[in-house]
C-alpha cells in the first residue's frame, strides 16, 4: 500500500503547476531584488567599459560571457569565485526574464527565476557551476536549454 501511495504522490506532483509543487517558494524581498538589478546592471556596465559596446541583455552577450567564464575561470581569485556567481547570475537571470517573462523567487536558500507556471531556473547556481566545472556546465547551454524548455511549456499550455 505504501508503494501505491508513493507512486500516486509522484504522479500527482508532476501534474501540478510550479506554484502547487513548490509551495515553499517566496517572492524575493525588495532589497534583494534591488541588489539583483544592481548586479545585472553592473555586469553590463563593466563589459561596456571594457570595450564590449554591444554587450546587453541578449543571447549573443550570454554566449560572450559564457566564453569569458570558460577562458578565465582558472585564473579567478577565491574572492572573485564567491562574488561573480551572484553578479553574473543576476545578469543571466535578468536576460531570461527579459526574453521569457517571469520573476525572481526564493526557494529555500536559493534564488531562481520562475518562468511561466511550471519552470524555475537557478542562474546564480549555474554560473557557480560553470566557474567550478568549466564548459560542461556552460551558462550559454543553460540559456539555450531554458529558452527551449520555456517555449515547449508555453506551446503545451496553449495546445500548439
Amino acid at each position: 500500500m505504501k508503494t501505491v501511495n508513493l507512486i500516486l504522490f509522484i504522479l500527482l506532483a508532476f501534474n501540478l503547476s510550479a506554484e502547487e509543487r513548490f509551495l515553499g517558494y517566496d517572492d524575493v524581498p525588495q532589497e534583494i531584488l534591488t541588489r539583483i538589478k544592481e548586479g545585472s546592471t553592473h555586469t553590463v556596465t563593466q563589459m561596456k567599459s571594457q570595450g564590449i559596446t554591444q554587450f546587453g541583455y541578449n543571447e549573443d552577450s550570454v554566449k560572450f560571457l559564457s566564453n569569458v567564464i570558460t577562458d578565465e575561470r582558472l585564473q579567478l581569485s577565491e574572492q572573485a569565485k564567491s562574488i561573480l556567481p551572484e553578479v553574473w547570475g543576476a545578469y543571466l537571470g535578468e536576460v531570461l526574464i527579459r526574453k521569457l517573462g517571469g520573476k525572481w523567487v526564493k526557494l529555500g536558500d536559493r534564488y531562481g527565476v520562475l518562468i511561466g507556471k511550471s519552470h524555475i531556473s537557478f542562474p546564480l547556481n549555474k554560473v557557480h557551476k560553470h566557474i567550478v566545472n568549466g564548459e560542461i556546465d556552460s551558462i550559454y547551454g543553460f540559456y539555450i536549454t531554458t529558452v527551449k524548455t520555456a517555449n515547449d511549456l508555453a506551446s503545451a499550455e496553449t495546445g500548439e
